[in-house]
């Protein structure tokens, strides 16, 4: 199917917009100044493959965060599992996820009992358990940084799961805020499902199909046009975090950024080894910085979108600070 350019104008706003709107109701929503006050959040909308299509930012960071977590969250739950009203939710770091502090909510959205997509949502909660408050600390492992959840379905035909809705609360120090903002993460989502399905009640089904992936080639080849106009060829750099927090001994980051016609490529071979100490960042964690560095160079106008992300190639070998296994510390 082909598109009219204005068609096309007002259904790619129209979709940024509904993750706005989704970034509008968590802000207001929230209970703590983490997501009312500092915004350390972000919103987005995945199409049924799992591609991101649109994302309403708050925090840059997450830029390249979630385009890691939400497809492997969804596929360990599995697709089949999900119905209409259904929520996910989960803060596991491996082996696509952020910091425990990170959680993440994920719903399906459904047009008609045809799957369209998922909308999702990634809050930094002020507590989640561990060995400190707010959870942060000079840890050791993973496990002493707070509740690690698994994707499992917080949310089930519209109705919160109390049994696994308390047990993730019963982890936590600050459970008055928390309970708010996980509600606020819900009410989100259930925004943005709703936004989705009025677009689709006036497009039609197959027009907004043809619409995403319309998109997401226009945003590749904005995105090839911008490289383009970058200075090609091989950059590298290298520097250190002044100590792990447990020793003296600096913690040694390198970089060599390739760009050519066919993206950029951001290799990290070299950075240290993985440490006992909460300076490692996860796969999903280093992603999302280099994306955002490259982001920063091109038109503030171009969407972010799997558009934008195929250009983006990441080497960081497993078992360095840059790429760490399990059970390493995350928190810092």
């Amino acid at each position: 199917m082909s598109l009219d350019p204005i068609t096309f104008e007002v259904i790619r706003n129209a979709l940024v917009a509904a993750t706005d709107e989704m970034v509008l109701t968590l802000r207001r929503s929230a209970y703590s100044t983490n997501i009312k006050t500092r915004s350390d959040f972000s919103c987005a909308f995945f199409d049924a493959e799992l591609r991101a299509v649109a994302q309403g930012f708050t925090q840059p960071v997450h830029l390249g965060s979630m385009v890691e977590q939400v497809p492997h969250a969804v596929r360990a739950y599995g697709i089949e599992n999900l119905g209409p009203g259904d929520v996910i939710i989960t803060n596991d770091p491996y082996p696509s996820g952020v910091h425990l502090n990170d959680v993440s909510l994920i719903s399906p959205v459904f047009v008609e009992e045809v799957l369209l997509g998922f909308v999702a949502n990634l809050a930094h909660h002020v507590d989640v358990g561990g060995g400190a408050p707010a959870s942060i600390g000079a840890f050791r492992e993973v496990f002493q940084e707070g509740v690690i959840i698994p994707p499992v379905k917080v949310v089930e035909a519209g109705r919160i799961v109390d049994d696994v809705f308390s047990l993730i609360l019963a982890q936590i120090r600050s459970k008055h805020e928390t309970a708010g903002d996980f509600r606020a993460q819900i009410a989100a989502n259930a925004t943005g499902a709703r936004r989705l399905e009025a677009l689709v009640a006036r497009h039609s089904h197959p027009t907004i199909m043809a619409a995403m992936q319309e998109l997401l080639d226009y945003t590749e080849r904005r995105t090839r046009a911008e490289i383009a106009a970058l200075p090609h060829g091989v950059f590298e750099a290298e520097g250190s975090v002044d100590t792990d927090g447990y020793t003296d001994e600096p913690v040694r980051l390198r970089a060599r950024v390739e760009i050519t016609a066919d993206g950029v490529v951001f290799d990290l071979t070299g950075s240290d080894p993985q440490r006992r100490a909460p300076v490692n960042s996860t796969y999903a964690q280093t992603f999302s910085a280099c994306a955002y560095a490259l982001k920063c160079l091109v038109d503030p106008d171009l969407p972010v979108n799997d558009g934008f992300y195929r250009l983006v190639h990441l080497d960081a070998p497993r078992g360095s600070v840059t790429n760490c296994t399990w059970p390493s510390p995350v928190v810092g």
